[in-house]
């Protein structure tokens, strides 16, 4: 992801952005907290962060949605810049990201 570009102005922290359960589309935001922490475990491990990688797993295994946001705002502040760099790259795709389907499967794009 060394050329992506993020198209939004402004990035939200995930604390803010996962504060709202929709997203303007429609979007269930809490259904992307999964596959977000998911790739974020997998960047802090190609990196060897394991101390950041485990206070992730230890944040995802609590269930709490903001706990886990603001685990992922915190580690991401106090990362490596190149680490850093990769993990707002995947915030901008998770709160840029449209599916295939709506949320209901309706085939609306959302």
């Amino acid at each position: 992801m060394d050329d992506f570009k993020c198209p939004l102005e402004k990035v939200e922290s995930l604390e803010t952005w996962f504060s709202k359960e929709f997203g303007p589309g429609g979007e269930c935001r809490p259904c992307r907290v999964a596959p977000l922490a998911s790739l974020y475990l997998g960047v802090l491990e190609q990196h060897g962060e394991a101390e950041q990688a485990k206070s992730l797993t230890v944040a995802f295994d609590t269930g709490d949605i903001m706990t886990i946001a603001k685990t992922m705002d915190t580690i991401k502040v106090g990362a490596k810049d190149t680490v850093r760099k990769e993990l707002e790259d995947l915030d901008c795709l998770a709160q840029t990201y449209q599916g295939e389907m709506g949320e209901e499967g309706s085939g609306e794009k959302v």
